[in-house]
């Protein structure tokens, strides 16, 4: 009796252990997503920020474009494009 509680136990322990890595996976890895692509975007701006901010209002012809927008644009755009990654697999086999 004691040996089927203690089963029971822990096949609950690891079904919520599962569950809730799963849902802890859904909300961690937007956000740290979001934090290297920020820190990305820290980095490119301190590289190229100045001439990228330029080319952005040149092209475009605004001055809405500023540095400091370019880390939060980097991280927002890293974090929806995350969700639409896609991939092509070919099977095609060649004959010679």
């Amino acid at each position: 009796m004691k040996k089927d509680t203690l089963e029971n136990v822990g096949v609950l322990t690891i079904v919520t252990g599962v569950v809730g890595g799963f849902i802890a996976m859904l909300v961690f890895a937007p956000v740290l997503t979001f934090g290297f692509a920020y820190f990305g975007g820290m980095i490119l701006d301190w590289v190229v920020g100045k001439s990228l901010v330029n080319g952005l209002n040149l092209i475009f012809d605004t001055t809405r474009f500023t540095r400091d927008l370019i880390p939060l644009t980097c991280a927002t755009l890293a974090t929806i494009g995350k969700y639409f990654k896609s991939s092509q697999t070919n099977n095609n086999k060649k004959d010679k």
